[in-house]
């Protein structure tokens, strides 16, 4: 069944981009309502300023996944909270901003998760659906590419390469059958990225609130921050937990296998928008058909399995 949080929260923090002070309220939500932002900054009429998730309101941006309705109203940075969303099984929930930008916080789900968790979540009697995939789809080129295949359930192949020698490449497989193995695996990757680039980033308007309080940050010698990883490969659980944030911009979870390969934000919203642009490629359906109960299995680089 479909489910919301039982009670509102609230956070507050840094925006990664725009540097400014931002507050989000978390509301339960109906059935079938699915995500919505709403700009409560905005002296406009209420319908104006609601903002809904979905793939066709996805918008071009830099760095972050960014959605705007049809009054040209946008909220940027919405990638963590929604891979929280989908990690937990929150379908529908009402998220009040007074920004044009979600917070930040450490650069992980990890605070949302926390939240959440705290609140818990309430059961609706609505059928909770499914996009599944009907057949393979690519999109991109041999130095770079996403692509989606048939399956029963959501699975993630995914692989990213860099010069560096914490990163240099790094390959992890990934099966989400339930919130545990999110929360334990995926949630708390930080968002990461390069002193050299940080100029020229903020010189282009972007990531002004960033810091090693809300991302790993690396230089030719190492990490920048005084803690070390959460992870040895925390860097591709990061573009995991991005990705899983992108997908729900179905509005709800798809099934499929999705195998990338030097990816990021640009190339899964042009898979989806693939996706949606022809029937035959997708269908909704109301059940998984999962391998043996609700165990996750979990590989990297040298196969190492766990079960959550």
């Amino acid at each position: 069944m479909q489910q919301t949080i039982k009670q509102s929260f609230s956070l507050s923090g840094i925006c990664l981009h725009s540097g400014k002070e931002s507050n989000i309220i978390v509301h339960p939500a109906p059935a079938n309502t699915g995500i919505k932002f709403k700009r409560v900054d905005l002296n406009i009429p209420s319908e104006q300023k609601i903002i809904d998730t979905s793939i066709t309101n996805i918008v071009s941006s830099k760095l972050c996944t960014s959605i705007q309705n049809k009054y040209f109203h946008r909220v940027n940075t919405i990638e963590h909270l929604m891979s929280a969303f989908h990690g937990l099984g929150v379908d529908n929930a009402l998220v009040d901003i007074d920004s044009d930008e979600v917070p930040i916080l450490d650069g992980s789900s990890k605070k949302y998760v926390e939240k959440i968790d705290q609140v818990g979540l309430k059961l609706l009697k609505s059928q909770r659906r499914f996009v599944k995939i009907l057949k393979p789809l690519i999109y991109g080129d041999t130095d770079s590419y996403i692509k989606i295949m048939p399956s029963d359930y959501l699975s993630i192949d995914y692989t990213i390469i860099y010069s560096h020698k914490l990163i240099k490449e790094q390959n992890l497989f990934y099966e989400f059958f339930n919130s545990n193995s999110y929360k334990e695996l995926i949630s708390s990757s930080r968002t990461f990225g390069f002193k050299e680039e940080v100029d020229i980033l903020r010189k282009g308007g972007l990531i002004k609130g960033g810091s090693i309080d809300n991302a790993i940050v690396l230089d030719s010698n190492g990490l920048l921050n005084k803690d070390e990883l959460r992870f040895q490969d925390e860097f591709v659980r990061h573009k995991i937990l991005d990705l899983i944030g992108d997908l729900f911009l179905f509005n709800c979870s798809p099934i499929g296998h999705v195998e990338v390969y030097c990816g990021g934000h640009s190339l899964t919203h042009e898979l989806l928008k693939m996706i949606i642009s022809d029937q035959s490629n997708w269908k909704y359906v109301d059940k998984l058909d999962l391998p043996n109960s609700s165990q996750t299995t979990f590989r990297s680089d040298k196969e190492v399995s766990a079960i959550i």
